[in-house]
């Protein structure tokens, strides 16, 4: 259809020509555009038909049997389109992502699904031509519309971008559109409709029930539990890694690096790193059913959520700049990793200093983090710690959980293995690494006089 629409590209002007030797048109310009936009579609209007409102529509297809229901004042409706510049037959804007390959606009973050908004004669942020069109669709029509400029974005134009955007981001003034859009959903009541999507997909996919909600339409279900049993009470600060997705899966945010990684979202300018947030209410950095979803977990517990817009953005769409865009009564899910406060040895939650130091037994094959410190040069942690990054032994270093501290009850010691290891942590050969944070995994044990970590397998530096 593109190459088509070119190559009448030339023949638009003849049209104009025509039309000005056989009719005396007004003197102003939008009369003679008018006249120039009858005269193409009266060429190459592909048996389109025009209707009272002043547009032309084809309909290219439509479901077997569909009964006659054409969208109401009020209702919300779910659209899928490509729109074109009528004379060029360049792509300004489409929510179709192979179209947006082919156009080399594609965008990670964008995610390319109809557009769900109200059907209201005075909605300002739609067409009134394309909303003549679809006043005249059923839910299942595909219907190609012909819209002159009046009846597009008028002598103003319009741009478009977030990854929506096509060949050219932008509809000059006082130029006629081709929309091809296909009318997916029509729906009398978002909210309704929106409770009954979440439900079933909780009892569905989750095998939940209305009786397992965590509140009205928020439903939890675990993933993965820690060795912590404590629970996470209602206003209390805890830290959390999440994942942010839509209910097909599209992943919009999360504060993982990996994962912001794997699905091609990355950016440098984000921090990739545990948030920390309050259930008690007062905190409004997040959507509400994050917070709701957190209260109840137990520390250590790796959780999915899933909640109607009531407790996200309702109707109001979300159109950040070049970020995912979130049509109105979307609901939400989210991948949630509470923290313990202390860690509890695992890779994901490793043991703070203050959590190693609270064991009453050994572990083995436990992680730990912590502020590289100093060393310690002597018999024991209590007698030789050097809180410095002047130090002579290469066989430990100091961790803990600030930078400054004064005494060994602030700090652990880790014996560093003779290879690779020693090289890379010990202080002497290695000083950039004072007061950075680094995770080692090894083996609690007495060491230097007090609880320590030995036989050390890995480490990672922050």
């Amino acid at each position: 259809m593109i190459k088509v629409i070119r190559a009448i590209l030339s023949v638009f002007i003849v049209a104009v020509s025509v039309a000005s030797c056989a009719k005396q048109p007004s003197d102003d310009l939008g009369g003679r555009q008018q006249l120039a936009f009858e005269e193409w579609m009266k060429y190459y209007g592909d048996g389109a038909v025009k209707q009272s409102t002043g547009i032309y529509t084809k309909k290219l297809d439509s479901l077997p049997g569909n009964v006659i229901r054409h969208p109401q004042e009020g209702n919300w409706i779910r659209v899928n389109y490509t729109g074109r510049i009528l004379n060029t037959g360049n792509i300004f804007v489409t929510r179709d992502s192979a179209t947006a390959q082919l156009q080399g606009t594609f965008q990670y973050y964008t995610h390319y699904v109809p557009e769900y908004f109200q059907f209201k004669s005075d909605n300002g942020s739609v067409p009134s031509g394309m909303l003549y069109a679809l006043g005249e669709m059923n839910a299942g029509d595909v219907v190609r519309a012909y819209i002159p400029y009046g009846l597009a974005y008028g002598t103003s134009g319009t741009s478009f971008g977030s990854g929506y955007e096509g060949q050219v981001a932008s509809v000059p003034g006082s130029t006629p559109i081709i929309m091809d859009m296909e009318l997916l959903e029509i729906v009398a009541d978002p909210v309704i409709a929106e409770n009954e999507l979440v439900q079933d997909f909780a009892y569905n996919e989750w095998g939940k029930t209305i009786e397992d909600t965590v509140r009205a339409n928020i439903y939890r279900r675990t993933l993965s539990l820690g060795k912590d049993t404590a629970t996470v009470k209602a206003d209390t600060t805890v830290s959390v890694y999440y994942v942010g997705r839509f209910m097909d899966g599209f992943v919009f945010d999360t504060n993982i690096e990996d994962t912001a990684r794997k699905y091609n979202i990355y950016s440098s300018s984000n921090r990739y790193d545990s948030i920390t947030v309050n259930t008690g209410g007062t905190d409004t950095t997040y959507v509400k059913g994050f917070y709701h979803a957190i209260v109840g977990m137990k520390f250590g517990e790796t959780a999915q959520t899933v909640f109607t817009s009531a407790y996200g953005y309702g109707s109001t769409l979300q159109s950040p700049e070049n970020e995912t865009w979130i049509n109105p009564y979307t609901p939400l899910m989210f991948t949630i990793m509470v923290i313990p406060p202390n860690g509890d040895g695992t890779a994901y939650h490793p043991y703070s200093i203050k959590g190693v130091k609270a064991l009453t037994k050994d572990e083995d094959d436990v992680w730990i983090t912590g502020y590289v410190v100093g060393a310690v040069d002597g018999a024991s942690v209590e007698t030789g710690a050097v809180y410095s990054d002047t130090v002579k032994v290469k066989t430990n270093i100091l961790l803990s959980d600030i930078r400054t501290p004064d005494d060994a009850s602030r700090v652990v010691a880790v014996e560093l293995p003779e290879g690779t290891i020693r090289d890379k942590l010990n202080l002497v050969d290695n000083e950039a690494i004072y007061r950075k944070k680094i995770v080692v995994r090894g083996n609690i044990r007495q060491y230097l006089g007090q609880t320590g970590l030995v036989d050390v397998t890995q480490y990672v530096k922050k």
